[in-house]
């Protein structure tokens, strides 16, 4: 499959309500870990990452919406300067029974109306963590095909620190506190990705900042909701089909950076599929953790770290070019990707 260009790129986090202020933000190792009110339900309060912007009455799905609309900014210049018709979007969402519900339709509704008529939503994957990477891997598939036409939009949003979230985080001990020193830190993000179809960015004027080589999907049998322990299955598997792909195969990852929260299980989900896929990864190995900086940003996660990958190389690491991007949900949907970065236009040549 011919690997799509990254020429778009629109954030909003607790860290930064745009992409260069989120890509700074996190640069320079700047959280917003912060505790909420204490709730009626519990004799401490909670750590969480907040949008300090938004009001901490919003709903789950008014917060949503808000980062959504935010980060649309980021790649309205770019939509504008296309020629008429809608360009198609892929969305990802949380997925059910972590955080409390939303209504969808309003979060399909939002970048619509942000966007003045221009996109038009084609598929919204409610998967959590792994909802961007199935959004992109339908995205690929589309564009690829012909379907998508020249570019697609793929987008993710996510938020886990309004009142109802919160109360339902605690009840299930899940959050970070004395009590659960395992736990995690509620957090919120929204992302959007424009992708191009090769062979058709350069007719469009667009830059490309860097190339998704390819994507893969699992599902882990005993994930993080159900007792039994992880074997890393669903991940190992995903790996997998990445290094039998030839676009990402013939050469180690320079990073790799997971959409995760701070939880132990998930160290031991990715130590366990390392081990079985150790030809893929980075010497000596570079992990950079979602959650060591936004929290758990659930399906919003994926859009941020794609947006680091492409961005690290600027900062710290020059040589650095391949990432390896993962996201597991709680339900045990995985999803991972491959990126690599564009230096310069020399290198589209």
């Amino acid at each position: 499959m011919s690997a799509a260009r990254v020429v778009g790129l629109g954030l909003c986090t607790p860290v930064g309500t745009s992409t260069h202020m989120t890509l700074a933000s996190l640069r320079a190792g700047l959280v917003r870990f912060a505790e909420t009110e204490v709730l009626d339900e519990v004799a401490e309060p909670v750590r969480a990452s907040r949008l300090s912007l938004l009001d901490d009455g919003l709903t789950r799905t008014e917060r949503m919406a808000a980062l959504a609309r935010q980060a649309l900014k980021g790649v309205r210049p770019l939509l504008d300067a296309l020629p008429p018709g809608r360009v198609p979007l892929y969305l990802g969402l949380p997925e059910a029974g972590l955080g409390a519900s939303v209504a969808p339709e309003a979060l399909v509704e939002a970048p619509l109306a942000e966007t003045a008529g221009r996109l038009e939503v084609v598929q919204v994957h409610e998967s959590g963590r792994a909802a961007f990477f199935e959004a992109l891997a339908s995205a690929q598939k589309d564009l690829h095909s012909g379907r998508a036409g020249a570019l697609a939009l793929v987008g993710a949003v996510d938020s886990l620190v309004d009142d109802g979230s919160l109360r339902m985080l605690m009840k299930a001990r899940l959050h970070l506190g004395r009590r659960n020193p395992d736990g995690r830190i509620p957090g919120e993000a929204a992302g959007f990705v424009a992708l191009a179809r090769p062979g058709v960015f350069k007719s469009l004027k667009l830059e490309s900042s860097g190339v998704l080589l390819g994507t893969s999907l699992a599902v882990e049998p005993k994930p993080f909701t159900q007792p039994a322990p992880s074997l890393a299955e669903g991940l190992t598997e995903a790996l997998r089909a990445l290094r039998h792909n030839a676009a990402t195969g013939t050469r180690r990852m320079d990073a790799v950076f997971a959409c995760q929260p701070g939880d132990g299980f998930w160290a031991t989900e990715f130590s366990r599929a390392y081990l079985r896929s150790a030809a893929l990864m980075p010497e000596p190995l570079r992990v950079l953790v979602a959650g060591e900086g936004l929290g758990d940003a659930g399906a919003g996660a994926g859009p941020v770290m794609l947006g680091v990958a492409l961005h690290r190389a600027r900062w710290r690491q020059p040589t650095a070019r391949r990432t390896l991007v993962y996201g597991s949900a709680d339900s045990g949907r995985i999803g991972a990707c491959v990126v690599e970065m564009i230096r310069s236009a020399r290198e589209e040549t």
